[in-house]
């Protein structure tokens, strides 16, 4: 366990303790096998909304996840009490269920040849030393930013701040059993800008594991009002076909449609339009996306997956060319293939392009663009997993001659996903961290704009 003080030590005593009981209670019932996630965590989060505050909260929460094996059969549950007798609850209710489910042939423990052998310490652990008090100071702070941009910034939805710092251990029947301490940070603001007949919501935040990472609360406010303001004022569009510039939050939206095509849950249970399309060419040829779990401070980092299976390094798409899937044990099993180690996802994916220079900013990219669409934000559903087919409202600026003209409004995109990814045409040197991801804006060849 990485030391996270004496307070975590102590807690990741208990969870050791009550992961130890849960799996003791499993084999004496009668199972097979049996798999425990458990985990506690302090919260705390301070709201402004029009300069006066509306939340001051603190929350503990410790929690409990088992799942059972007999038989060839499973059974699940989660609990918040891990008392003895709460554990013993959780338990029955488990086996309980393993007895009325049918048969699985992919359910079960992973292997020791899959398990994780080495914990190497990712400095993921980094607790805010910040009374509520501060934090709200820092709530104002974000606000304050906005309403100083302009006069215009008529109201607020509220600037936040959140932090949190847990322990995790994730033990199974078979012998594994790690625990470690970790934290999150962020900082929101969502002012509301008003024009001559009409209000637009702006949104900015930061995350990161240590709180001195973010973005200060004053950048964060007046970023934020500033994609509230640029949105006043927008004018229709005609239908038509153009190339689009996807800023690095909406390219992000992109990059998740991918992820959920290429996981284990849409290629075995719903269908996905990349089902047996590994070692095929599906993005433009200069386009490489990496998975590194191994980032320090990174907000995907880990060791091992839900599973404990040994998480790696890899090219998920290289030149192009799609080299793997995301897949946990159970996916991987009903897919007949290797699990790759994503039980909880995809870990810190990175999207390079082998044409991107150090000078491709946004400035460069909108030359590039020339005359098209650029979308800074992407709303409701609309992509059907199964065929690629993709349609999303959008919200954005249309520009000609590499230049921002107006912001745009009543438009819906529509493409394929396998056009969109294999029309990538750069990739931005204006990267952006947000959760798992990583990228710069996207240049798409072209696509369908519907407008009035």
């Amino acid at each position: 366990m990485q030391d996270g003080g004496t307070q975590w030590r102590e807690v990741g005593s208990d969870l050791e303790e009550a992961a130890d009981r849960a799996l003791d209670l499993a084999r004496r019932a009668g199972a097979d096998g049996a798999r425990v996630e458990v985990g506690h965590v302090e919260s705390r989060t301070t709201t402004v909304r029009n300069r006066m505050p509306t939340e001051r909260s603190l929350q503990l929460a410790s929690a409990i996840s088992l799942v059972v094996y007999r038989n060839g059969r499973r059974g699940a549950t989660n609990s918040s009490d891990l008392s003895a007798a709460g554990l013993a609850g959780a338990v029955a209710a488990a086996m309980d269920i393993a007895a009325v489910t049918e048969v699985d042939p992919a359910s079960g423990l992973a292997p020791n040849d899959l398990l994780a052998k080495d914990f190497i310490d990712l400095d993921l652990y980094h607790p805010l030393d910040l009374s509520l008090d501060a934090m709200l100071d820092d709530s104002r702070r974000a606000e304050e930013a906005a309403f100083a941009a302009s006069p215009a910034i008529v109201t607020s939805n509220g600037a936040s701040v959140n932090t949190s710092a847990g322990m995790s251990l994730l033990a199974t029947s078979g012998g594994f059993s790690h625990s470690a301490p970790w934290s999150l940070h962020s900082i929101s603001c969502t002012p509301v800008a008003a024009g001559a007949n009409e209000k637009q919501m702006g949104f900015w935040s930061d995350g990161a594991r240590a709180y001195a990472d973010l973005d200060s609360p004053m950048e964060i406010g007046a970023q934020a009002a500033k994609r509230a303001l640029s949105l006043l004022d927008g004018k229709q569009i005609a239908t038509q076909t153009c190339p689009v510039l996807f800023e690095p939050t909406a390219a992000m939206s992109l990059l998740a449609e991918f992820v959920n095509a290429a996981s284990g849950d849409a290629l075995y249970r719903t269908g996905s339009f990349l089902t047996g399309r590994l070692d095929t060419l599906l993005f433009s040829e200069h386009i490489q996306v990496s998975e590194d779990p191994f980032v320090m401070r990174g907000m995907a980092s880990r060791c091992f997956d839900s599973d404990g299976i040994a998480v790696s390094r890899r090219r998920v798409v290289e030149d192009g060319v799609l080299r793997g899937y995301f897949l946990g044990l159970y996916a991987a099993r009903r897919l007949s293939m290797t699990p790759t180690g994503n039980g909880w996802g995809p870990h810190n994916l990175e999207v390079r392009s082998a044409q991107t220079g150090g000078a491709d900013g946004i400035e460069a990219m909108l030359a590039r663009l020339d005359r098209g669409l650029l979308v800074t934000e992407m709303v409701g559903g609309g992509v059907n997993r199964l065929t690629g087919d993709f349609s999303r409202a959008a919200r954005g600026f249309w520009v000609e001659n590499g230049q921002i003209r107006f912001p745009v409004t009543g438009i819906t995109l529509a493409s394929n996903l396998n056009a969109m990814f294999a029309g990538v045409r750069a990739v931005g040197a204006d990267a952006l961290t947000r959760g798992s991801f990583r990228t710069g804006s996207w240049l798409i060849d072209e696509m369908r704009i519907g407008g009035s």
